[in-house]
């Protein structure tokens, strides 16, 4: 997307640097170095010690329970297939993940270095522990990796195409295949291919060379960032992460992989459109060819745990609309019920084909029948539905960070152990927050059952903010170079998550920052991905979306409510409390130890008190003394949250998931090993408050619920007592006489005639829940 082409000339033009293609100078010098020593050599920088030696107080880093366990010898890191929602054949693709070759070398010199600097472990960024390397880059550094291949034994020149898949390169990469310069890419978030077939030495068992040069100016660019910050701008003395803002991330920081596609023509991307209304799931394929024909065809199969609930064909100039069996009873995505349909796409020569033999190509995928829209309650108030039935949406900011991999967890298990404990802590959604993650995390939460609001990354400076609506309308002037960065990776984040059924909304600026033609920014999202909402978060509201969306801190606050639009609070909460033992500055600190006179002044001056985030560093928005006042805390939010929701809330997301660097609002402790309320406990208070909250009432009905609760009140203790208590279920007695049950029997039934007598609400169960709570 484009949305404002220009050819002006922009004085930040100057932060990108591309290199002309040409046949790149020869790397001299090959690694010499084992397997085995490069393993050794990692283990010592990540662990600070030998394979069967514990490392030292001074040596000690926070690292996670999988960066723990992490073990190259066993295996390469995230080996799992990248691109859950769009597979092939196991044979036909190979991962790149492993050791490659490094270098940081200033930006005067363009061509690849003759002496590389060491082994770096990809897909960790080069500033995180895990990649075994630890090092910033600068706006005046390029990022060098190189290493080498085999083609895939399945692979032919004569019948095949050899794709490279990158997950994500933060920012700018230039690749070259063999000496050659095959591509380059923009776009710190979007998974991007080239085809390398042309690029590839068919000559015996030659090894293939690859090599990426990295760019990233991080925020000292325009380009989107999200909470990287390599100089909180809040004082230009802090070298050390601060507050809110966090390490950056460069390079390759998503699994690199070899695909092996038809050479004559293969499926490069599929949107699948489930319809709940019309229980029909529609396809559209994009398909590349070697040479341009008419005559291919789709043959699209749905099934639904393994039996065959539809199937349709169709050109692939049109999209597919695959009708649901009408005997088959839909089974509809919810976060309590993630019910998945399996998707099968056959490319065909033919333009119809009756079957799905002898195809040319075919990907496998997956859909859910689910419905994201905004309906109203019984009292006109806008609501936020799911599958048109009302749902509370009850969600926690994840700012998906790390403390040992940063951007990129150690595994694809801590990835999923995240929404997974989201989950039993009994949150029906996640708040994405200005990150993109792998597409496997999004295939865990299709299968896991969770709601994603996904955050577009920050980019550029902030516009006047204000949380409370004071500076609504209030954005950046257009900038035509920054326009074109962020709405070229905004669209490229769409395409590649589009066929992920948990994702409900689209969030393209957060609290202002890099905000700029709002109106137009959204009204194009929301015509791009009909099947979505999309509003801004955090104020400086412009009227437009399907909600307004405000954040306050700590407590929880009504936003206004709009006819049109429903009330959500994007953030509230962010109760902070500090566990030493899993503290970020705790270890971070120890590591400074005997570094030298330069670290520890540019850390102490983090804390100056020039710095606006000085009383921010080590709590939150508020501060609990101990565990017990943070939980009391935090029910207490849950009952306001309560009485919002009645008034019109239609969801609010808590900050945070978990602690972050110097941030310790977090629910669970930085390395994962400590949660800090009690899961059961927050399990059985988000279940009250969705299932109160989801239940909406007439206002009639409202004020009936009133007026009896106000009487009941006003009643003796012991009548009151007396009713409720026969009135509900009660737990088993001990035997009793004849004469004694035959009493308790008429005293229940007189007092189940009183409550009957009542005024009658919508039901006598959120009536007795009233009551009892």
């Amino acid at each position: 997307m484009c949305l404002h082409p220009s050819s002006e000339a922009n004085e930040r033009d100057k932060k990108v640097f591309v290199v002309p293609r040409g046949d790149l100078e020869k790397v001299d010098e090959e690694d010499e170095t084992s397997f085995e020593e490069k393993c050794e050599t990692w283990r010592q920088k990540v662990r600070g010690c030998c394979q069967d030696q514990p490392p030292t107080k001074q040596q000690q880093r926070l690292l996670t329970t999988w960066g723990e366990r992490l073990d190259v010898e066993e295996g390469l890191p995230h080996a799992e297939y990248p691109r859950p929602a769009m597979v092939r054949d196991e044979e036909d693709w190979v991962c790149l993940n492993g050791f490659w070759q490094y270098a940081v070398k200033r930006i005067e010199k363009g061509s690849p270095p003759r002496k590389f600097d060491g082994d770096i472990l990809v897909p960790f960024p080069i500033e995180s522990a895990l990649s075994g390397v630890e090092r910033r880059i600068t706006k005046d550094d390029f990022l060098w990796y190189r290493r080498t291949f085999s083609l895939p034994k399945n692979f032919s020149r004569k019948t095949s195409r050899l794709l490279l898949h990158f997950g994500a390169v933060d920012w700018q990469a230039i690749i070259f295949i063999n000496g050659q310069a095959v591509g380059e890419h923009s776009g710190g978030y979007d998974p991007f291919e080239f085809d390398i077939t042309r690029f590839l030495n068919h000559s015996g068992t030659a090894q293939q060379e690859v090599v990426v040069r990295v760019y990233d100016p991080t925020d000292e660019g325009i380009q989107p960032r999200g909470k990287q910050c390599s100089d909180p701008f809040t004082s230009k003395r802090v070298v050390a992460p601060l507050g809110m803002w966090y390490t950056p991330n460069s390079g390759i920081w998503q699994t690199v992989w070899l695909e092996s596609v038809p050479k004559e023509a293969y499926i490069h991307k599929c949107r699948i459109i489930p319809n709940v209304d019309a229980n029909t799931v529609t396809v559209t394929a994009s398909v590349r060819q070697e040479v341009f024909k008419r005559n291919h065809g789709l043959f699209v199969r749905v099934t639904f745990q393994g039996e065959v609930v539809g199937f349709a064909s169709g050109s692939t100039h049109y999209p597919v609309e695959v009708k649901l069996s009408e005997s088959h009873k839909t089974k509809l995505w919810t976060p309590s019920t993630p019910h998945l349909y399996d998707v099968e796409i056959y490319l065909h020569d033919s333009i119809i084909p009756k079957s799905s033999n002898n195809h040319v190509d075919v990907v496998r995928s997956y859909t859910a029948m689910r419905k994201i829209s905004v309906g109203e309650d019984v009292n006109g108030v806008k609501r936020l539905q799911l599958n048109n039935k009302n749902l509370f949406q009850y969600g926690i900011l994840d700012q998906g960070w790390w403390p040992d991999g940063l951007y990129t967890p150690a595994s694809d298990e801590a990835l999923r152990w995240d929404i997974q404990l989201c989950k039993n802590m009994g949150f029906n959604m996640i708040r994405k927050h200005v990150k993109v993650e792998p597409q496997r995390w999004y295939y865990h939460c299709d299968k896991i059952g969770m709601l994603v609001w996904q955050d577009m990354p920050n980019g550029s400076m902030p516009a006047e903010w204000a949380p409370n609506g004071e500076k609504d309308y209030s954005e950046n002037p257009l900038d035509p170079l920054f326009a074109k960065i962020f709405e070229d990776e905004l669209s490229s984040c769409v395409d590649a998550l589009y066929n992920h059924p948990c994702i409900a909304v689209w969030v393209p600026f957060n609290e202002a920052w890099g905000q700029y033609n709002s109106v137009e920014v959204v009204t194009w999202l929301e015509h791009y991905d009909r099947s979505r909402l999309v509003w801004l978060s955090g104020g400086n509201d412009f009227g437009v979306g399907s909600a307004i969306d405000r954040h306050v801190y700590p407590e929880p606050v009504m936003p206004p409510l709009d006819d049109k639009r429903v009330a959500v609070l994007g953030e509230f909460g962010g109760l902070g409390h500090t566990l030493e033992q899993h503290s970020w500055t705790a270890q971070t600190e120890t590591q400074r130890e005997g570094e030298g006179e330069e670290v520890a002044s540019s850390s102490s001056s983090s804390t100056s008190e020039e710095d606006a985030y000085a009383t921010f560093v080590e709590w939150g928005y508020g501060q609990s003394e101990n565990l017990d006042s943070l939980a009391q805390d935090y029910l207490s939010m849950l009952d306001k949250l309560n009485g919002l929701s009645k008034s019109g809330l239609s969801a609010a997301v808590y900050t945070q998931f978990s602690d972050v660097e110097r941030e310790s609002n977090g629910l669970v402790s930085y390395d994962r090993k400590f949660v800090k309320l009690d899961v059961h406990l927050m399990r059985r208070a988000h279940h009250r408050l969705l299932s109160r909250a989801s239940t909406i009432i007439s206002r009639s009905h409202q004020d009936l619920v009133a007026l009896v609760q106000d009487s009941i009140s006003k009643m003796p203790r012991s009548a009151t007592f007396n009713i409720l208590s026969q009135a509900l279920p009660q737990s088993p007695e001990p035997a009793a006489g004849e004469a004694e049950q035959e009493g308790r029997r008429r005293r229940k039934s007189e007092a189940m005639s009183t409550v009957a007598s009542m005024p009658r609400v919508s039901s006598l169960s959120y009536f007795s829940c009233s009551i009892s709570t």
